[in-house]
């Protein structure tokens, strides 16, 4: 097997894992007409038809499937290999890319940011403000910092913390439009939602309910939404931990303390099988190692910074 036949193979690897040539030109920084080349080149050598691809499908065939399945552990080993070896180096350098909802940048990420590149002075550190994975190769990312699992196959996560969830709201909005009595009732109230879903999925008595809702006021802010409750806007569902430092002094009440809410979860994901720099991998495990303290976490990412 010839050096080019390999390179065309780990190409061929590189584009099923990012979905198509475009994202994993951002990824390998190859032009995608290369990268179509080269697995043009390799489905001549092999006599094989390896992917059906269009300006919008890019869909393995079955012998491509079966190739990818082979080789792609292959070159993850290999960059296992390589990322002990790059880790052992002595000096970082080069950007860090990260993603994730503000509230994480503001009360956490950018704190320790400061902290690994006054440890590291040759990394460069951007963040940008995202709660999903939709555009993590097109926007380049290393790290992201998600509250919802992403789908896709060649990413990687791995849970920072969990949060029990409980539906509030200030008293201001009890006495205006009443307690609701069951999980079927809040239907006809005013709800607050800091991202997209189209219902909250709740448990009474064993049983799973599905509540659909048009949010009255949707903010993708977990303190704004907040402040939104606290000014009687609506019923919010909220982690426990922040509910709790407002209950203490009244200013929230808990709604029906007997529906069980879904668990609130972070995650940090990272891509699948590439060679992910030592800078990364130094940093990703900083963040896993100073992650803890959820409570406080989140009592501080609800709070007032100017409290």
């Amino acid at each position: 097997m010839k050096a080019k036949d390999i390179s065309n193979l780990y190409l061929f690897c590189q584009s099923v894992e990012c979905g198509g040539f475009a994202a994993a030109s951002l990824q390998t920084h190859i032009s995608a007409p290369t990268l179509s080349r080269a697995v043009a080149s390799l489905e001549e050598k092999l006599g094989e038809k390896l992917v059906h691809r269009n300006a919008k499908q890019f869909q393995l065939t079955t012998a491509g499937d079966e190739y990818y399945h082979r080789f792609a552990s292959l070159f993850s080993q290999l960059n296992d290999e390589w990322t002990q070896l790059s880790n052992s180096q002595p000096v970082l350098t080069g950007e860090i890319r990260v993603s994730c909802p503000e509230p994480f940048a503001d009360h956490f990420l950018q704190k320790l940011a400061i902290e690994f590149m006054e440890l590291h002075p040759e990394i460069t550190i951007t963040i940008h403000f995202s709660a999903g994975t939709e555009r993590f190769f097109d926007e380049q990312i290393d790290l992201a910092i998600v509250t919802s699992p992403p789908h896709a196959t060649h990413l990687v996560q791995r849970q920072l913390f969990e949060s029990p969830l409980i539906l509030a709201a200030a008293p201001s909005y009890i006495e205006k439009h009443g307690m609701p009595e069951n999980a079927e009732e809040l239907i006809s109230h005013r709800l607050l939602s800091g991202n997209n879903l189209p219902y909250w999925e709740l448990n009474v008595g064993g049983r799973s309910i599905r509540i659909p809702y048009q949010p009255k006021y949707a903010i993708s802010s977990l303190r704004l939404n907040i402040d939104a409750t606290l000014a009687g806007a609506g019923i919010c569902m909220m982690p426990k931990a922040s509910f709790e430092r407002y209950a203490e002094k009244g200013d929230l009440v808990q709604v029906l303390p007997d529906v069980d809410c879904p668990t609130g979860k972070a995650y940090l994901v990272w891509a699948d099988r590439k060679l992910i720099a030592s800078r990364v991998v130094a940093f990703r495990d900083m963040i896993f190692d100073r992650f803890g303290q959820t409570a406080e976490f989140l009592a501080a990412v609800s709070s007032d910074k100017n409290e």
